[in-house]
């Protein structure tokens, strides 16, 4: 969701990213964005107090953007077979999934949380991809996040804190999706997904990831959408006509996030 992505940057790193549309981010994201981070940096309380009392500071876009999840995590809870992320940006989204996982059914130990992304920002951009409203950072290397150390450390200190931490929940795959998901696939013979959420915005691994992972879907598993008939990132829709088509998909939505979309299997 490119809002939640955009709106925890200071106003000054937000400019080089924002484009003239109204809808996306306003000068009121700006400030708040200033604000909340010297909020965050003055209030009492340690680190952990704070995460601890994390309503304070979090922005509700991100709260938005996670309680989506939540309730993506509860259609796919009693569905076998793990939960794919196509995109995993810093790794927010990826993380929620896994403390749901880790939360709902803490003995489930065949479940994986798997996220694919090139950890070096976008590799590449077909004419698919390219539109008139195309924000600045839709370039190769646009939106780098070089976070996958950072990550390692992250889901490391998470296998503390839940039950059969001994065995790893989380597997981050690095590379070009095109690549790395076939492998993966290939590699993988006893593949179940449940769950396949796509944050790629371009066409190429959106079709890549729809094409190896959904002969893998079982009826009643999802696939959701982060820029589903989303002007700015033209890809994801067409990667879905050309895999799929809108008309096979009982496509819904959820009235508090603009954004995220969703089709369960039937």
């Amino acid at each position: 969701m490119l809002i939640s992505k955009f709106i925890l940057m200071s106003s000054k790193e937000a400019e080089k990213f924002s484009w003239k549309d109204p809808r996306v981010q306003s000068s009121n994201d700006f400030e708040y964005a200033k604000l909340i981070n010297k909020y965050y940096k003055k209030s009492s309380g340690t680190d952990l107090d704070k995460l601890n009392h994390f309503c304070k500071f979090v922005p509700r876009q991100t709260l938005s953007s996670f309680l989506v999840r939540n309730e993506l995590f509860k259609l796919i809870q009693d569905v076998h077979g793990d939960i794919i992320e196509g995109g995993v940006f810093v790794g927010g989204g990826l993380a929620a999934f896994a403390q749901l996982s880790a939360i709902y059914e803490p003995y489930n130990h065949i479940r994986q949380i798997v996220g694919f992304d090139t950890f070096g920002g976008y590799p590449e951009f077909s004419d698919k991809d390219k539109t008139r409203f195309s924000p600045p950072h839709a370039k190769t290397g646009g939106l780098k996040a070089d976070v996958l150390k950072d990550l390692e450390e992250c889901f490391k200190l998470y296998d503390l804190n839940r039950p059969l931490g001994h065995i790893p929940r989380v597997e981050l795959v690095k590379g070009v999706a095109e690549k790395t998901i076939p492998k993966y696939v290939k590699d993988n013979p006893h593949l179940v997904v449940a769950m396949l959420f796509l944050d790629f915005n371009l066409y190429s691994p959106t079709k890549a990831a729809i094409d190896n992972f959904l002969p893998r879907m079982p009826k009643g598993s999802v696939i959701a959408f982060d820029e589903l008939s989303f002007k700015a990132f033209p890809g994801e829709t067409l990667a879905v006509l050309d895999s799929i088509g809108l008309s096979n998909l009982r496509i819904k939505r959820f009235t508090h996030n603009p954004h995220i979309s969703y089709a369960v299997l039937e």
